[in-house]
């Protein structure tokens, strides 16, 4: 028995580096945790924060392992170098983990109570619905737009669970409304910029926006959310500090940094210029949320 979980835990470990890399993942969603906290209560204690976070990460790990799950004889013809393909872990085993990682899931809801819940149950049903292409299989799957957006509302599910794991019952004030669309234009930058690939790396899958929109208007296309994700960050700076210019200029200055990355990057169309674009809008989001959380904070 303790050779066998002792083996599986090798090849997830060899899986999640490759396909959910639970470290990079958990700096990445800290800092909008954090933001989030303090949008609906005060001083969000940290077993709430570390409940967000492991929560999060188990949430999106179902998803993971869904996506494997349905996307197994696409994977198998376009992209077969991956984990499940290669042999290193099987879906079945991947299944195992995941329904421990639903237990300790509803757990963490039961605990913080009723509401928190009930929003869990109902992000699993609409996982499950999800997983069945909502039980209109591939005519959906045909619609790449589409289907992308219908897959992206689990995101903005685990969004509106933090907040109940936090305070509850909420009241949807005028900053919780614009902070919650703030993140969820987050999740969406971060979805696309992770399938807005070089042309001629964009697979033969037909599972990239560079391969609908074409890699320039993939760019554009990317730099519009940033400005957007920018445009609502400083509106909620105005309303938790009153103050203008100050956040227009640190505002300005942020988005500059994504957008002269980008630029570098529609110039370039190189490996490395693809990675530095990514990171600098994490970079910059997690900033974004930072001081959000700091000045709303003190």
């Amino acid at each position: 028995m303790i050779t066998t979980i002792n083996s599986l835990s090798k090849r997830f470990y060899f899986y999640q580096k490759l396909r959910f890399p639970v470290i990079v993942l958990s700096l990445s969603l800290l800092p909008a945790i954090l933001s989030s906290g303090t949008i609906v209560t005060a001083n969000p204690p940290l077993f709430q924060v570390a409940g967000v976070l492991i929560s999060s990460i188990l949430y999106l790990l179902h998803i993971r392992v869904i996506d494997e799950y349905r996307d197994f004889s696409h994977d198998n013809i376009h992209h077969n170098l991956r984990p499940i393909q290669t042999g290193h872990i099987s879906i079945k085993e991947l299944q195992i983990i995941d329904i421990y990682a639903m237990v300790i899931f509803l757990a963490i809801a039961i605990f913080a109570g009723s509401y928190s819940f009930l929003v869990g149950v109902f992000m699993l049903i609409y996982s499950y619905l999800a997983s069945k292409d909502f039980f209109i299989g591939e005519k959906l799957r045909q619609h790449f737009f589409i289907y992308n957006g219908i897959n992206i509302i689990q995101m903005f599910l685990l969004q509106f669970f933090a907040y109940t794991i936090f305070v509850g019952s909420i009241s949807f004030t005028t900053l919780l409304v614009l902070h919650y669309i703030f993140t969820c234009i987050g999740s969406i930058i971060i979805e696309f910029v992770r399938k807005l690939k070089i042309p001629g790396t964009d697979g033969t899958g037909k599972d990239t926006y560079t391969w609908y929109l074409g890699f320039n208007n993939a760019v554009i296309v990317y730099l519009f959310f940033v400005l957007l994700n920018t445009v609502f960050f400083y509106q909620i700076m105005i309303i938790i500090t009153g103050q203008n210019t100050l956040w227009l200029f640190f505002s300005v200055v942020l988005f500059c940094i994504s957008l002269l990355f980008a630029l570098v990057h529609l110039i370039k169309k190189g490996t490395k210029t693809e990675q530095l674009m990514q990171l600098s809008f994490l970079i910059v989001y997690a900033i974004f949320n930072l001081v959000i959380y700091f000045v709303k904070l003190y």
